[in-house]
């Protein structure tokens, strides 16, 4: 958001990239209406000298341009030709636009307002994965940021200086005021992102940017919002050791809960949940995690902005650290796993690189990944022309169960064949859809729908055995006869059958 020459504040939004502004006096909020088609965020919003705005967007790394006068809108051109990003940006005094650029070549770009020239300022040859950085400092010029290395931004060059200058204050008023957030406002219900039955007989569950921990007791139907913990959400979830381990974005980072100590969460290990920091590096989405039977706690991960190549990596109990191992697999993501008897693991890859980057694989593997050797054993493609392995789940009959989609497999890790392949009529299965019962029998979230899966004499057995209002979009939790799932911000359950 921005202060314009009007005295209304202007704001960018994403995933719809339109501007609004709101007029504090008349207290009119407007639409102005998507600023470049196509763009689906607005980064930031800069006042330039002469009284227009500029913004950065995504995923054509734009420079757009709003003169607050008429609501206009204009489209100034990408601002690097091949990457998504243009993050951040400063309309200086001196006539240019300075826009960070990421993310597979992170860049510092200046654009001149008058002649439209636009020039690189980071040499073609220095450009690696990451973004460029530029923000307005307190003398209302323009600095940047490129990988640790600072530059003073002037007449459309950049000049290397050791450190960065205090940074324009946003709190503080013309008169020298400065205004502090109460923190009133209450916002939207924040979606429930992934959900585990937790070591104590309780579930849990994460919401989505930012990052609550959530706690519900089945014995008084009460649903807790513990706080906040370090991270935007934990995409993987899993009970181990008497405690409660939660993956997160960003940086594929570990914590650690002990439901019987008081939770008082923090970045460093004496906190609770205990925070292990990154487990790889270059590496951002945990998609997934296991128990191995060698009693380490292994995650799927997909690579950080720009990066291709994701890593597997664990959580050692007994050296109480982590340890990973870097793309187990060229040009794929992990994106999914389950442990198997004599120290393996299947896991399921993705295609996706790091957001922003080009995908380099053609389709999505399934293979086997011996944790003692740290090698992969066998490799193959279960779905033909797939671009990832949502989840894997090991059944009670020692078969490997997979989805992408509305797709599922059969596999037989003994001979290492796909059984079969079927598709379910009722939809995609979600993230985090596939789940063994102490029983054995495998669940699968499909669409609305609660099924038992399996395959066994030359025939999927498929029973729907719960049906929802509204499509689910998490699940993998069970608890003393009940089921679990999220549907968006509503926590749902349903009876399990008896086998």
């Amino acid at each position: 958001m921005e202060n314009g020459p009007d005295g209304r504040l202007y704001i960018g939004t994403y995933f719809q990239g339109h501007i609004l502004r709101l007029d504090p006096q008349r207290g009119q909020l407007d639409d102005l209406g998507q600023a470049i088609p196509g763009e689906t965020y607005i980064w930031q919003l800069s006042l330039g000298a002469e009284g227009k705005l500029y913004g950065a967007t995504y995923p054509g790394a734009k420079l757009l341009q709003l003169d607050p006068q008429t609501g206009a809108l204009h489209d100034l051109g990408k601002m690097d030709d091949v990457e998504k990003y243009n993050r951040s940006l400063c309309a200086a005094p001196d006539g240019w636009v300075y826009c960070g650029i990421g993310c597979e070549k992170a860049n510092l770009v200046a654009y001149n307002i008058q002649s439209k020239e636009r020039r690189s300022l980071i040499p073609e040859g220095e450009r690696k994965p990451g973004f460029g950085q530029v923000m307005r400092g307190a003398d209302g010029y323009a600095y940047g940021n490129y990988l640790g290395h600072y530059y003073r931004l002037r007449n459309g060059a950049a000049e290397p200086i050791e450190k960065l200058p205090e940074v324009m204050p946003r709190t503080k008023l013309k008169t020298g005021q400065v205004v502090d957030d109460p923190q009133t406002y209450p916002g939207r219900e924040l979606p429930i992102f992934r959900v585990a039955s937790g070591p104590d007989g309780k579930l849990y569950g994460s919401s989505i940017l930012p990052e609550y921990l959530l706690r519900f007791d089945p014995a008084n139907r009460q649903l807790t919002t513990m706080g906040l913990i370090p991270g935007a959400e934990a995409y993987s979830m899993l009970t181990a050791h008497d405690k409660l381990f939660l993956a997160s974005y960003t940086g594929a980072t570990l914590q650690i809960y002990d439901p019987a100590k008081p939770f008082k969460p923090g970045t460093s290990r004496t906190n609770n949940p205990s925070y292990y920091g990154s487990t790889a590096p270059h590496q951002d989405r945990p998609y997934d995690i296991a128990l191995g039977d060698d009693g380490k706690v292994y995650l799927a991960c997909v690579p950080a902005y720009g990066y291709h190549g994701g890593a597997l990596s664990w959580y050692d109990p007994v050296a109480d650290a982590v340890d990973h191992v870097v793309t187990p697999l060229e040009n794929q993501s992990m994106a999914s796993l389950c442990a198997l008897p004599g120290g393996l693991l299947a896991v399921g890859t993705s295609i996706e690189a790091g957001a922003g980057a080009k995908a380099l694989a053609k389709e999505a593997v399934l293979f086997l990944w011996d944790t003692r050797q740290r090698t992969v054993l066998w490799q193959g493609v279960p779905l033909a022309n797939t671009g990832i392995i949502t989840n894997l789940a090991r059944g009670g009959d020692s078969l490997v169960y997979g989805s992408s989609g509305a797709h599922l497999f059969a596999f037989d890790p003994l001979t290492r064949t796909v059984l079969a392949q079927t598709i379910l009529p009722q939809g995609s299965v979600t993230r985090a859809g596939l789940h063994t019962l102490e029983d054995g029998r495998v669940v699968a979230l499909a669409g609305a729908s609660a099924l038992f899966i399996g395959y066994a004499k030359g025939q999927w057995q498929i029973t729907e055995f719960a049906h929802s209002d509204r499509p689910l979009s998490v699940g993998k939790a069970a608890l003393d006869g009940w089921f679990y799932a999220a549907a968006e911000d509503q926590l749902l359950r349903c009876h399990v059958p008896p086998k």
